[in-house]
Formats: structure tokens, C-alpha cells, sequence
């Protein structure tokens, strides 16, 4: 290990970068060329501030922090018809909120004993899940993607707490370089976030009191309170950046904590990824950042705001008329607005003529363009408002029409899908980081118990295993779906009978599973045991004899043609013998020879028996026997 002062020593063949700074002074780069990539992006404040405010529906006026802690002062300003929240929420509602993919961990020519690690490393994430309420992360970044073109989440290894923590992150608080970022995958990324003075003390210098003085006295510059400061309170500007490795084991990877004047963390970066997922709506054809529904929509729903304006403006200035026929006599001054009012005349009466406000073209343009934009999107009308078409009412009609809207999202799902199992890999290796600091135990949580399962003694590398989403790879985590899962299978003959009483009764489908596999698990778990260790097992009496000799001659084939050694192969051997000589069927005993069927019986040896007296009763002991 290189020491601290010639770490990332500068070299004359590399550019003044940060990542190319000694020890302590990368914040003299860090923060400055992070300021004037942000500044140099002003379309990207523009159309963040756009976006969310047209999702948000709140007023547009202002970069600060006022513009988004406020919902519009301004009622006038609010949109009534707001499409592009109306179309965001009905994606989200139909693709994230319906069910969150599950990761399956699928071992590569794994044995038994790699299967059950790759189940504990399942359930494990599962629980990862679970303790980090992922699945709420997840769905909002899928609405923050369909809002704004990507929704970021931050994974870490949260040392302080103890887990792994999802972070849903502002759009506008990563900043990457337009230049770098031309083919979407930048080598370095920031982030950059107010904090409060004294949470950046405790975390970062907690027993460095040269720190702390630095931190005290840290400003904000004048070109960063653009960026959602608010004044009333004692924040400062953290900068975060990440310099990937060029190559695998390279060591020139770097991530960078500092302030403006001190740099708070300064460690090499191993891994291969910056800390972030991302899910996009829409891929853009050059850059970095995705394009959302409100990108797509801003058009129509400009143009829906304009006509609506026409309306109302239309609404409040056009009143009707009153026409008096100038040969009449009518009182002018008894014409109001009293709903009981009396107007005298004689000869014709005064009409009352309301003209037409507002053409009808107009609204038939309008509810053309609301239509449109759902259309654009892929989402009916009927479907944001959870209602079905008229006509309908069958269940194999009502089954087509979700099949049709369900091929219309495949491509958005799949994004959503990849997303997810991107997050899963992340929280591997987060999760290994922290095993590495010390004893890393993870809550698995089921329906009726609570298991803890040690991170450390997953002991399955990277290449073991491949992580997938499989729509049937694991069980109906709904009562619901467990019944109609236990249906099916009872309907292709996989579940008897009379087991389906038992399950409908209480539908614990993990532990009917665990139980209807139990002998197979068994099996495999012996022969995995004598292949790791070359152990001796022997098979019990009680076991699946027929499994057993199929399984072991199965694995013995496999091992034979993989050039497993010759003592690996007599254990199979010998455990097959054993498990042959429980299926042949035992001798039967042989019968002690007697006399032939028909012929008396002998009596036994001994003294001859005494013949009962006339009542039946036997003579009391000692008592001579009675006459003949």
C-alpha cells in the first residue's frame, strides 16, 4: 500500500485534475470545476424548474428556494387541467405501484450447497429491501423519470446505522459533464447538496478540530444560491465527487467529500459504478440526462393552458343583453340584476339575448388536445380515472383489453425491470462492504417468522451466480395470488387434493413448498456434503430410497464425466449400495417344523394335566384330584 503523501502524487503526463490531486488538496479543483459545469448548464435549470413545476402545478416565477417549498401564492396561476400529472400518475399506478420486480439469484452449474447460498443471498437483498423501505425509493424514482426524464437513487453502505440505504436524489443535484457525458456514461459524477453546518461537523469531523474550523467559517458563494439555498438557515454547500477506475484493479479510482476550502473524505474508488441508479422514461440520443412525459407534453399542455385562459377571460367579459324596442314603452331604470325584479312596459316586452362566449370549435380543440396527450403517452383516458370501456363486462374481454395496455408499457416495464436488478447488484456490494467492517446480519422477514442471516458467510463469487427477473421465479407474495397459485397447481396435479384444504384453510405456500421438497433437499444436501469435504454418509432408513439411487446416479454420471477422483466416486458408490440394499425386500422368516395338518397334538412334557371337576372348575392346589 502506497503511503499518504504518495498517494495520487501528480504526474507530469496527467492533467490538473482533482482526481489527480495529493491527499487533502482535491478540493481546490473539486468544488471550482463543479461550479462551472453547473453554471455552464443553464438549460438544464430551466427545464428542471419547468418540469417540476408543471407536474408540481405550482407557480413558475424564480430559481430559489421559495419556488419549490411554495405551492403558488396565486391561485389564478394554478393549471386546471393539469395532463402531464394526470399522465405520470397513471404510469406509475400501472407499471411501479402494481408490483415491484423480484431479483432471482440463479447459480452457474451450482451444486446444492451453491443453490442454497444463492437462496440466502435472495432473501438476504430481499431483506435489504425491506430494512431500507427500497420499494418506496423505487417506485418514487419511477415517478420522478416519468416526470423529469431520470429518477435518481443513491445506494450506500449507511456505516452509521448499520444497513443499506436508498436515497431518492434531486435530478438537479448531480451535475456531470455534457462533453464526457455525449454517450451517456460519464467517468466521473458529483453531487451537490446544501447540509446543515453542524450535520457536516458530526459527520465528517467529528475529532478533527482542524476540520471543524474550517467548516465554521465555510460560505456560500453567490453563484450557488441559485441552487435551492435558503438563507434562513445555517447550510453550507457539500460537494461529492466520483472518479471511476480505468480499468479493473487499477487503482486510480477516487471519491472526494469536501467543502469549499477543506476536503473532507479523500479514498480510493474500487468499484466499477458510481453510487447511483438511474431510470429513465426515455433514452435521449445524445447525453446524459432521459426525456420525461412533461418534456413530450409541454406543447399541449402550453397549448391547453393558453385556450384555457381564452375561456376564462372570455367567461368574465361577454355578458348578454337586454333589447328594447325603441317604439316601446319600457322602464329602463327597473332593468337589474335582482332575480325578483319588476319591469314594467307597454307594446312589446324588453328580450333578454345571451350570445354565444366562446365558439364551440374551442372546447371541441380542447378535449382534443387532453385526449391527445394521453394518447402520446400510451394511457387511456378511461384507464386514468379507473374506469373500463363500455361493452366490457366479460372477464376474457376485460383480460384482452389489460393484455393490449400492458404491451403498449413492455418497453417502459422492462426499463423499470433492469432498474431494479441494477439496484440489486448494488446492494451486493454495498452489502459486502459492510460485512467487510464487521459482523453484517440482514432481517429476513416472512409471513410468521423473523430469520437473521450472516452476510459473511455467503461465500459465493461473482461469477457463481447471475441475477435475473424471472415474472415466475418466485411465489405470490399475496394471499390472493397464493390461492389462485395453489389452484393452478392443484388443477395440473402438483398439489393433491386433499392438501388444498389445508392451504385454502391458511395459505402458508413457502411452507407447504418447503415440506413437499424436503426429501429431494436431503438427497442433495448429502451428496454435496461428501463431494465438498469426502465425508462418509450413509443413507436412513426413512428416506426416499427411489429419489435417492436416481439423484446419486445422476450426480455420479456428472462427476464422472466432470474427472472427479476416484474416492469422491466410491462415496457415491458405496452410498447407492446402501441405499440399494433399503429397496430390496427383506427375507421372510422361516416357520419352526411341526406335526402334519390333521394329525392330534402331543401333550407337552411334564406332569399329566388333571381333568377338570364336573362344575368345570380345576381343583384348588393341593388338593388330591376327584375320581374318575
Amino acid at each position: 500500500m502506497k503511503k499518504k503523501d504518495e498517494q495520487y502524487s501528480p504526474s507530469p503526463y496527467l492533467s490538473p485534475r482533482w482526481w489527480n490531486r495529493p491527499v487533502g488538496e482535491a478540493h481546490i479543483d473539486l468544488v471550482a470545476t463543479v461550479r462551472t459545469i453547473r453554471n455552464a448548464q443553464a438549460y438544464r435549470k430551466l427545464m428542471d424548474m419547468l418540469h417540476a413545476s408543471m407536474y408540481g402545478n405550482i407557480q413558475i416565477a424564480g430559481w430559489g428556494y421559495a419556488a419549490w417549498s411554495t405551492r403558488g401564492p396565486l391561485l389564478s396561476e394554478r393549471l386546471s387541467m393539469n395532463v402531464v400529472k394526470a399522465c405520470v400518475d397513471s404510469c406509475t399506478a400501472e407499471i411501479a405501484a402494481v408490483a415491484t420486480p423480484k431479483p432471482t439469484f440463479l447459480t452457474v452449474d451450482g451444486d446444492w450447497e451453491k443453490q442454497q447460498q444463492a437462496k440466502n443471498l435472495e432473501r438476504s437483498v430481499e431483506g435489504c429491501f425491506y430494512e431500507g423501505d427500497a420499494n418506496e425509493s423505487f417506485v418514487r424514482a419511477f415517478s420522478v423519470g416519468a416526470n423529469m426524464g431520470t429518477g435518481p437513487v443513491k445506494i450506500y453502505a449507511d456505516h452509521e446505522h448499520g444497513r443499506v440505504a436508498y436515497e431518492n436524489v434531486l435530478p438537479w443535484e448531480i451535475v456531470t459533464d455534457d462533453g464526457e457525458s455525449i454517450y451517456g456514461k460519464p467517468r466521473s459524477m458529483y453531487q451537490r447538496r446544501f447540509v446543515d453546518r453542524r450535520r457536516v461537523m458530526e459527520l465528517f469531523a467529528a475529532d478533527d478540530q482542524e476540520k471543524q474550523a474550517k467548516i465554521a467559517v465555510c460560505q456560500v458563494d453567490s453563484e450557488d444560491t441559485e441552487f435551492a439555498y435558503n438563507t434562513t438557515a445555517d447550510q453550507i454547500l457539500v460537494t461529492e465527487g466520483w472518479h471511476l477506475p480505468s480499468k479493473k484493479g487499477a487503482g486510480d479510482g477516487r471519491h472526494v467529500v469536501a467543502v469549499d476550502g477543506c476536503t473532507l473524505v479523500d479514498e480510493p474508488w474500487t468499484r466499477s459504478r458510481f453510487p447511483f441508479e438511474f431510470f429513465r422514461w426515455s433514452d435521449p440520443r445524445v447525453g446524459f440526462w432521459g426525456i420525461g412525459i412533461a418534456e413530450e407534453l409541454t406543447g399541449i399542455q402550453t397549448e391547453i393552458n393558453k385556450l384555457l385562459r381564452q375561456i376564462q377571460r372570455g367567461m368574465h367579459l361577454i355578458t348578454g343583453h337586454y333589447l328594447v324596442h325603441s317604439g316601446s314603452d319600457v322602464t329602463t331604470q327597473h332593468i337589474n340584476n335582482d332575480l325578483a325584479a319588476i319591469v314594467k312596459y307597454s307594446g312589446q316586452p324588453p328580450v333578454y339575448q345571451a350570445p354565444s362566449i366562446i365558439s364551440p370549435e374551442i372546447y371541441q380543440h380542447l378535449n382534443g388536445l387532453y385526449a391527445r396527450a394521453f394518447e402520446l403517452v400510451g394511457v387511456s383516458q378511461l384507464q386514468a380515472t379507473g374506469q373500463k370501456p363500455a361493452g366490457l363486462n366479460s372477464g376474457a374481454a376485460q383480460r384482452e383489453y389489460q393484455d393490449i395496455q400492458s404491451k403498449r408499457f413492455a418497453e417502459k416495464s422492462k426499463r423499470y425491470d433492469k432498474f431494479v436488478l441494477n439496484c440489486a447488484k448494488q446492494t451486493v456490494e454495498c452489502a459486502k462492504e459492510l460485512a467487510a467492517a464487521g459482523n453484517y446480519k440482514i432481517r429476513a422477514v416472512s409471513r410468521k417468522s423473523i430469520e437473521y442471516i450472516d452476510w459473511g458467510e455467503i461465500n459465493l463469487a461473482e461469477t457463481d451466480y447471475a441475477i435475473e427477473l424471472l415474472p415466475t421465479s418466485s411465489i405470490p407474495s399475496t394471499v390472493s395470488g397464493k390461492m389462485e397459485w395453489a389452484e393452478d397447481m392443484s388443477r395440473i396435479g402438483q398439489i393433491p387434493p386433499e392438501d388444498m384444504m389445508e392451504i385454502l384453510d391458511f395459505p402458508d405456500i413457502e411452507r407447504y413448498a418447503k415440506l413437499a421438497n424436503a426429501d429431494r433437499n436431503v438427497i442433495n444436501r448429502n451428496i454435496a456434503h461428501m463431494l465438498k469435504t469426502g465425508e462418509v454418509v450413509t443413507p436412513e432408513p426413512y428416506d426416499n430410497h427411489p429419489l435417492a439411487l436416481k439423484l446419486c446416479r445422476q450426480n455420479y454420471h456428472a462427476w464422472r464425466l466432470d474427472g472427479a477422483p476416484q474416492d469422491r466416486l466410491q462415496l457415491l458408490r458405496d452410498y447407492m449400495d446402501a441405499t440399494i440394499a433399503y429397496m430390496e425386500p427383506s427375507p421372510e422368516p422361516t416357520q419352526p417344523e411341526g406335526p402334519p395338518m390333521g394329525a392330534p397334538m402331543e401333550p407337552p412334557p411334564g406332569p399329566p394335566m388333571m381333568p377338570p371337576s364336573p362344575d368345570g372348575m380345576m381343583p384348588p392346589e393341593g388338593m388330591p384330584p376327584p375320581p374318575m
